[in-house]
């Protein structure tokens, strides 16, 4: 809603004409323009729009965006004046090129009218404007992300008396082949080809096995190669021998685009085995980030002898209340590399921390929690952290209700000592990204002797804006009692654990 004394775009201020002229913002009676192109005003001259925060990127990077920054909890409000006309946004992500788009929430008084999406940017493209119709009286504007992608508002304008309809995006020609959600095999070897086929015919029938022989099977640029239907296993013959790879182009950076191998919303009982999944879009390109080796949507997904090899966001949980058990598996990243929500049991698993950048400097995130209300969250029970990276954090809180402990860890540094702490980092990063953390937790930490190195205590205290937690993230035995693979996946727990090895 806008802040109180939110002045209505149809009252007169002539003494702001000034102002709108020195800052590149104008307003009439009945139609408004915040534009940003040449800058960010400092005081908005109508105080009509009130936001959550302004960015303005520095020369160099990719989009280069000035304007209001929405991400998962931003947002921006206005009070247009009680006329119908057309409202027209201009919006892109922030960084990278992946689609933004946004949800426009319609208000008369305090009551809401109406909800509606607007059209996302195209998927490779920076800038987009798009148009809606307003009546007379949807006079208050609530502006807030609808995707995951961090999404700059460029330039808001309202117009009296124009009509027009939300107008598609258009995806430039040349860049379709960058998207392979219909698994085409065009141009692949065999390896892949074979692989992409018999997943084909698993998706249509359901509960079936796939045998994968050793062999590098290299999707090229294909990306969200997908599981679609229940009961789905796919077998290698090693996890050494048996690499699934892609390498999507650089500008498909993101959480949800970029995924080697994607597990279908509310898709059960899928197991993977002796074999790696490897997202080998480059990392240390233009300070790329997410780049995703398995997208999991479903729910009783097994993993046993299974590598998972990329940089930012390997493995993403990504369905609230999801059943997924990990045993002895091998996963690799930098930031975040473990993110998402559900119940995510790990058993004897290798974390591998590789360099956060070229030169070997910054730090490395293990986790990033955005457990849902109900879930349990991320548990690691017997696994071994081990890091090419000088600091590392346990976890980070992402959104929701982050909760992720760490029970019986041990510290590897045979490919060199590494710290977990810092400035900003007691073992978990200090400062949440969009919330506190409900839940962080370690139980007898110990080095590769068997020593044990946790503190007695860590009382730490978080904090997120203006917000504040303190917690003491030594687990006691009781409470480490509290999270055995019983009580983190229910009754699926034994069906889990006695699912046969091949």
């Amino acid at each position: 809603m806008p802040a109180a004394g939110a002045l209505s775009v149809g009252e007169e201020h002539p003494e702001r004409e000034e102002a709108q002229q020195t800052e590149g913002v104008l307003a009439g009676r009945n139609n408004l323009l915040w534009d940003y192109t040449n800058g960010t005003p400092q005081n908005n001259p109508d105080r009509g729009l009130s936001y959550s925060s302004v960015v303005n990127d520095q020369e160099g990077v990719k989009n280069g965006l000035k304007g209001i920054k929405l991400n998962s909890s931003g947002w921006c409000s206005f009070e247009k004046a009680p006329v119908a006309g057309v409202l027209k946004l201009t919006f892109g992500p922030r960084s990278g090129m992946n689609p933004a788009s946004l949800q426009i929430s319609f208000y008369t008084g305090g009551e809401s009218r109406l909800v509606q999406a607007v059209g996302e940017t195209c998927k490779v493209i920076g800038l987009e404007t798009q148009s809606i119709p307003l009546t007379a009286d949807q006079n208050i504007i609530y502006i807030t992300r609808l995707l995951n992608v961090e999404t700059v508002l460029q330039k808001i304008e309202f117009v009296e008396g124009e009509t027009a309809d939300l107008h598609p995006c258009e995806e430039p020609e040349e860049m379709l082949h960058l998207y392979s959600a219909d698994m085409r095999t065009d141009g692949l070897s065999k390896e892949a080809a074979y692989l992409i086929g018999e997943l084909q015919e698993a998706n249509k029938r359901g509960n079936t096995t796939i045998y994968l022989p050793n062999g590098v099977y290299d999707l090229g640029e294909m990306v969200l190669t997908s599981i679609s239907a229940n009961g789905i296993s796919i077998i290698g013959e090693s996890m050494e021998g048996v690499i699934i790879r892609n390498k999507p182009d650089y500008r498909l950076e993101s959480i949800d685009r970029s995924a080697t191998l994607r597990i279908c919303r509310g898709v059960e009982e899928t197991y993977l085995q002796n074999l790696t999944i490897e997202n080998a879009l480059d990392y240390y390109h233009d300070d790329n980030g997410r780049a995703v080796a398995l997208w999991d949507q479903g729910t009783k997904t097994i993993c046993k002898n299974v590598r998972l090899k990329s940089h930012q966001d390997t493995y993403y949980a990504d369905c609230e209340g999801g059943l997924r058990y990990f045993e002895q598996c091998e996963i690799y990243g930098t930031v975040d590399f473990i993110c998402g929500n559900g119940n995510v049991y790990f058993k004897e698993c290798l974390l591998h921390c590789l360099p956060r950048s070229k030169d070997g400097s910054g730090t490395d995130a293990l986790t990033a929690s955005g457990a849902g209300k109900e879930d349990k969250g991320f548990v690691f029970e017997s696994c071994v952290v081990r890091s090419e990276c000088p600091v590392v954090s346990l976890g980070r809180s992402w959104k929701n209700y982050p909760r992720c402990v760490f029970l019986n860890t041990r510290l590897d540094m045979s490919k060199g000592r590494f710290e977990l702490e810092n400035r900003d980092i007691r073992r978990w990063t200090t400062k949440g990204m969009t919330t506190l953390p409900e839940r962080f937790g370690e139980y007898r930490t110990t080095d590769t002797e068997c020593n044990v190195v946790s503190p007695d205590e860590q009382i730490v205290e978080f904090t997120y804006r203006n917000e504040q937690k303190t917690m003491n993230t030594i687990l006691t035995e009781e409470e480490a009692s509290q999270y055995t693979m019983e009580q983190v996946l229910g009754e699926w727990a034994e069906e889990a654990i006695k699912t046969p090895q091949y």
